[in-house]
């Protein structure tokens, strides 16, 4: 991949990296600062909604969005499965939640709302960034393999017994 793709690409690593911690954080905090933990949250709200449920996902956020970053700045495509894996589950509740609202709305409702527009724009554009990042860096991977065999010995052998002692 070329230079100033990867510096492109992995610019919007960091923006997706820096977002998911800064929301996390803002999630904890307003849920540390305001007590909600002792509030009782009705038996009909969906469950990623109350407040325990909040901050257990916010602390997620938090810890694979700390993954990600570190990933992001030491170039470690394995960095990135933690975070998509975080992000899969939530968009997943997030698929839930908009199909537990068709028993009281519309299909047209449904879909013409804001959250449905999020809903599919939003995983559009980190699921391509997160791709593009690790083929970026499974080819840097790969480049670092070519010239470490491009700084072996080249060996030339003529006749029936090789001379193998380069390996």
């Amino acid at each position: 991949m070329e230079r100033a793709l990867r510096r492109y690409v992995k610019s919007h690593g960091y923006a997706i990296a820096i977002s998911a911690l800064f929301f996390g954080c803002i999630y904890v905090t307003s849920i540390l600062n305001e007590d909600q933990l002792s509030r009782t949250a009705s038996e009909y709200a969906f469950f990623r909604s109350r407040p325990l449920e909040q901050l257990i996902f916010s602390i997620a956020w938090i810890v694979t969005g700390m993954i990600f970053l570190l990933g992001l700045i030491c170039e470690r495509k394995e960095a990135i499965f933690p975070f998509s894996t975080m992000f899969l589950v939530e968009w997943s509740l997030i698929l839930v939640q908009l199909v537990s609202k068709l028993e009281h709305h519309s299909l047209a409702e449904v879909i013409l709302s804001a959250e449905a527009a999020v809903f599919l724009l939003v995983p559009m554009y980190v699921g391509y960034t997160l791709v593009m990042l690790y083929r970026a860096f499974d080819s840097l991977c790969k480049d670092e393999e070519d010239i470490e065999q491009a700084r072996r010995p080249v060996k030339f052998f003529f006749g029936e017994d090789p001379d193998d002692t380069y390996s």
